[in-house]
């Protein structure tokens, strides 16, 4: 017979181990309502990066929730490391806040629920449930700051590859910093055109991937290398089709506030996911064959 996961309330001390959690996860929530409250204005902004963040909790529950019969046959146990952690991000916590400096808030929090998990569950549950743990660091938006750094370079890199397509074409286009000049209009990649988002989307998804992938670790480590220059080149391809749709059709056709904008990011990331998972697929199935 297998041993319950969660403890049979028969008497006053099984009762408390469970409400001293319920206690601690009612504390949980009002301790860090205020990073909810953050996390949300960043995952709801109109040049979020982080528009999927609403989705990294469920993914975790599910992954977890997959392991639910062999997760139930793994006795509880305690590790007084954990309330080391709890008592440590909560600190971290409360100088974030302190300090309004949100994003330590919030890879505080995901420490918390790691700490509650040594603490109450013990280490052999957490490091079955290590990944959905792991996981859950995506929902945590990096500072604007970092990410203005990054943008820049990956902007210009995408700018000079679809120019390099636009001369294929034979389209005359000179090039000022980020303004293109075409015949009769001028296009300005700006900043939702750095390709940022697209790689923040395919790094949660290719980590995910990774997760359900049987292989070697070094072949992994390939797949997640290959994220960056698929974002960028991908990013280009999209600057070059806004590119060619003004050259055709008129400067208004590719502005930011058309259709054909908004979608082609749609369209381009879709293709950049499903090239990631041909390539993953032909790993998976390289090693089957092994």
């Amino acid at each position: 017979m297998r041993k319950s996961i969660i403890p049979h309330c028969n008497n006053p001390e099984r009762i408390g181990y469970l409400l001293f959690p319920a206690i601690l996860s009612a504390s949980f929530a009002l301790c860090y309502i205020s990073t909810f409250i953050w996390l949300h204005h960043k995952y709801q902004g109109g040049e979020s990066y982080y528009s999927h963040g609403y989705l990294i909790p469920l993914v975790s529950a599910y992954l977890i929730f997959r392991q639910k019969n062999r997760l139930s046959a793994m006795p509880l146990s305690s590790a007084p490391i954990g309330l080391l952690i709890i008592v440590i991000s909560l600190a971290v916590h409360v100088f974030g806040v302190m300090g309004d400096v949100n994003f330590v808030s919030a890879f505080s929090l995901v420490m918390y629920l790691i700490g509650c998990s040594l603490f109450f569950l013990g280490k052999d549950i957490t490091k079955a449930i290590a990944f959905p743990l792991f996981f859950l660091f995506f929902l945590c938006p990096l500072p604007d700051a970092y990410l203005d750094v990054v943008a820049l370079p990956l902007k210009s890199m995408a700018t000079t590859f679809s120019l390099s397509v636009i001369d294929l074409t034979g389209i005359p286009c000179m090039r000022e910093g980020f303004r293109l000049h075409l015949p009769g209009s001028i296009f300005i990649v700006g900043t939702p055109c750095n390709g940022l988002r697209s790689l923040i989307a395919l790094s949660t998804v290719g980590f995910l991937f990774v997760y359900f992938l049987r292989s070697s670790w070094w072949k992994k480590l390939f797949f997640l290398s290959l994220i960056l220059p698929v974002a960028i080149v991908l990013n280009g391809l999209r600057i070059s089709a806004l590119l060619l749709i003004s050259y055709a059709f008129g400067q208004e056709a590719a502005s930011p506030e058309s259709i054909l904008h908004d979608g082609s990011g749609i369209v381009f990331f879709l293709i950049g996911l499903m090239a990631l998972m041909l390539v993953g697929r032909q790993i998976h199935n390289e090693e089957k064959q092994s």
